[in-house]
């Protein structure tokens, strides 16, 4: 069978994040159900009930791919079920963490920038490191989407699709700055410094600053609803 031509591969540009931009901030058949549950997040900030703790770890991780219960490693598999795995064990372990202490702190923070941003990371990396004791698995993408439905001005949506496209815009957006940290999730951090730079990037291009939920449909959409293409 003969070699199959491939489309040649190219750079994004700037008009192309300004059509992405403009795309991301209209109206999306999403937005109800995302809505929902912001909602049961601002209806039920803190972790001090039981239905409250179970009805949001299981309807944000399953909506979102990244259930608490996926995989429970040497934890609870094999020993309870996966409705006493969240009605004895992981809403224990929620309700004695400092959890409702860091998203309170988190709620101070504001839209992120370089000197909060250690900040960010370090609850990030608490509320973590608390769903590695749950789970014995590293659950960077559900503390990440956990926090944001709770705070969403300050957290960006982590998954291996907005990873991908970040690095599809590395090339426009360029190197990301340093900042100190103490406590980080070391994927997450990247992450979140590449969503810094192209927050600047898109402020600097189109005069507007993004909510994270409107970044992550940047990089979920693109310029016109397809992602972005692969680069050189």
């Amino acid at each position: 069978r003969g070699h199959m031509m491939q489309e040649p591969q190219r750079r994004p540009s700037r008009n192309e994040l300004r059509e992405a931009v403009e795309l991301a901030r209209r109206p999306s058949p999403w937005d109800l159900g995302n809505e929902v549950l912001y909602d049961m997040c601002r209806r039920h900030p803190l972790h001090r009930d039981d239905q409250a703790v179970v009805a949001k770890l299981w309807i944000i991780g399953r909506t979102y791919a990244a259930s608490i219960e996926r995989r429970r490693g040497d934890a609870a598999a094999g020993v309870i079920g996966n409705e006493d795995f969240y009605t004895k064990f992981v809403t224990k372990e929620i309700r004695n963490s400092g959890i409702d202490e860091w998203i309170s702190a988190a709620r101070r923070i504001g839209h992120p920038t370089a000197g909060n941003l250690p900040k960010i990371l370090e609850i990030h990396w608490q509320v973590t490191q608390l769903f590695r004791t749950i789970s014995k698995l590293g659950k960077r993408s559900l503390a990440s989407k956990y926090l944001h439905f709770h705070v969403p001005g300050v957290f960006y949506i982590y998954d291996k699709r907005a990873v991908d496209a970040l690095r599809r815009l590395s090339p426009l957006i360029g190197a990301a700055n340093r900042v100190a940290v103490v406590h980080a999730d070391e994927e997450y951090r990247k992450f979140a410094l590449r969503c810094l730079a192209l927050d600047a990037l898109v402020e600097e291009t189109t005069g507007i600053r993004l909510t994270p939920r409107q970044l992550d449909n940047v990089l979920l959409y693109g310029p016109v609803g397809e992602g972005w293409p692969h680069v050189i």
